[in-house]
């Protein structure tokens, strides 16, 4: 049996692997949940059936924040998906504006998703879209609850809204200091600067494609589109092609980052090294090479 040290190794590789593993697992389900094609629904729409749609986005009522989420916004936003941002730069001084946001290391501590009154047009009809099952089934944060300062959290178990396998936005991104949402979120202290931490915001506005599947409800005569435990809601700005693809992808690179961990992990076992050794080195590689390219970023902010 190998050394207590390198049973340690092991087991600490084995629960990386589950982790990970378990992400892969429900990429996978979220892959089967997808529609096999971008699919408008037909004109009939029946109360509790599992539909796909595509369509222009329509905006009845803007989300409350967009104008400090979205800059310039040519047309109303209907909803956007957020993740708030500290810095690991120990210079309480600099703000996201002296440095620039692309600048810094940043770390989430919250996200979630805003958004108003909106919905799809099917070209026969408009349904309305209710996202809450996101925010629900992530422990998502509403935005005005929000607490900037104080301890943020930046590990946790469960997986960021942001960065989760339902939501497949990639037409637009916007970096915000949370100086634009003074007075909308709440801050630990008075000492506490806005200008020092970002909310990155991917928004969907009217007249964007968007594809969305999940379950019809019918409320009051209108159609609604939400999520539940059987159906989830699953959102794209990009199709459903797309949203397979890049699910596709992330799975392929888990599987190969998982069976990495399980090769290093049996060969510990039989007290076979290189591999470990390999993994080692290439890990020192990476960390060199953020390194150079963090000194150069540095750098040229200096010259600047």
């Amino acid at each position: 049996m190998p050394p207590t040290i390198v049973l340690i190794v092991i087991a600490a590789l084995v629960t990386i692997a589950l982790a990970h593993g378990y992400r892969a697992l429900t990429a996978l389900l979220v892959l089967r949940s997808l529609p096999s094609g971008d699919t408008d629904t037909s004109s009939s729409i029946v109360d509790g059936e599992s539909v796909a749609l595509t369509g222009e986005l329509t905006v009845e009522e803007p989300v409350e924040t967009a104008a400090a989420a979205v800059e310039d916004a040519d047309r109303p936003v209907g909803a956007y998906l957020w993740q708030s941002r500290f810095s690991d730069n120990s210079n309480s001084d600099l703000t996201i504006e002296d440095w620039g946001w692309e600048r810094q290391h940043w770390h989430t501590f919250a996200s979630g998703i805003e958004w108003g009154r909106f919905g799809v047009d099917t070209g026969s009809q408009t349904v309305r879209i209710d996202p809450s099952w996101l925010r629900t089934t992530l422990d998502a944060e509403r935005l005005e609850k929000l607490e900037i300062g104080g301890v943020n959290k930046q590990d946790r178990l469960s997986v960021y809204l942001w960065d989760s396998w339902y939501t497949y936005l990639q037409n637009r991104i916007e970096h915000r200091s949370f100086q634009r949402f003074a007075g909308y979120v709440q801050r630990h202290n008075d000492e506490i600067d806005l200008d020092r931490y970002l909310l990155e915001a991917r928004p969907l506005l009217e007249g964007d494609e968007v594809s969305i599947s999940g379950e019809i409800h019918v409320e009051q005569g209108e159609p609604v589109l939400r999520g539940t435990d059987n159906v989830p809601l699953l959102l794209s700005d990009n199709g459903f092609n797309e949203h397979r693809n890049w699910l596709k992808r992330r799975a392929l690179r888990k599987g190969a980052f998982i069976t990495g961990l399980l090769v290093v992990a049996v060969s510990l076992w039989f007290e076979f090294y290189i591999p470990l050794g390999i993994l080692i080195v290439g890990c020192l590689l990476y960390g060199a090479y953020s390194f150079v390219q963090d000194a150069g970023t540095f750098l040229e902010w200096i010259r600047s």
